[in-house]
């Protein structure tokens, strides 16, 4: 593919493989959190302020490959976002295996899917169509794992030829399973294992949202293969709160001399 558009090995981020999620609309804040030693960006455009219409500005600053995690699995979404070139597309709330069966289509060119043929930026915008078509399972496409019925039809999701991977969203998983954010719950660590191992025996890898190294500790013994951890927000918000905190004590440090 062309050097400007940055790729996954076969079926997404290799096995311990960290990225971080990028919800700011800021390809500058974009670049620079690729220039840090992660492995992938995670853009998501589901939850953060990036919209259809900036996703290729983005891709474009990012100096590593990306995930995109769509709005929603409609074909316009993944058309969309196939087309502008990035390395990978997460599609939320994926239930069933007819549903990760058809987002494939649509994200692949022909003859392996049904995706439209035109002048995209993945192509550079003709320039180089030739190489685009001869890769037509680009981007990887993944399917998100966050809800009762998406555990429950696993198995048959995993099955789906040419499906890249699975990525679990936890806080959305636990919510479905009646407690939100309680990563520690019998049920909650029964589904990551059920989705765990459907997914490896399928020979799929299992990408996961950690907000923290210990939340990734965690989900890493449970089998999961790679980490979106933390927020380009969270990574900004510790750093206020901490700088703030150790200027408000040195302030009180002078206060009492």
């Amino acid at each position: 593919m062309t050097s400007i558009h940055a790729a996954f090995p076969a079926g997404g981020p290799s096995a311990g493989a960290i990225g971080t999620l990028v919800g700011i609309n800021s390809p500058a804040l974009t670049e620079m959190l690729s220039a840090l030693g992660f492995d992938f960006l995670f853009l998501d455009l589901e939850h953060g302020g990036i919209g259809d219409a900036d996703l290729l500005n983005h891709v474009y600053a990012s100096r590593i490959a990306q995930l995109a995690r769509l709005r929603d699995g409609s074909e316009t979404s993944i058309k969309r976002a196939a087309d502008s070139g990035v390395a990978g597309i997460v599609v939320p709330h994926v239930r069933s295996g007819a549903m990760a069966e058809q987002i494939v289509v649509w994200a692949a060119y022909p003859p392996v899917g049904e995706r439209s043929v035109g002048l995209a930026p993945n192509t550079l915008l003709g320039a180089e169509l030739g190489a685009a078509l001869a890769e037509p399972e680009r981007p990887v496409v993944i399917a998100q794992i966050e809800d009762v019925d998406g555990v429950r039809e696993i198995e048959e999701i995993c099955r789906v030829p040419r499906l890249g991977g699975v990525f679990i969203g936890p806080f959305d998983l636990s919510a479905s399973l009646g407690a939100v954010g309680d990563f520690a719950a019998e049920a909650f660590r029964a589904a990551i294992g059920r989705v765990v191992g459907a997914a490896h025996q399928a020979n799929l890898r299992v990408g996961v949202f950690a907000p923290t190294a210990a939340a990734w500790r965690d989900f890493r013994a449970q089998g999961c293969d790679y980490a979106v951890l933390g927020a380009d927000s969270l990574f900004l918000a510790d750093g206020a709160r901490r700088a703030l905190g150790e200027a408000n004590a040195m302030a009180k440090e002078y206060q009492t001399r």
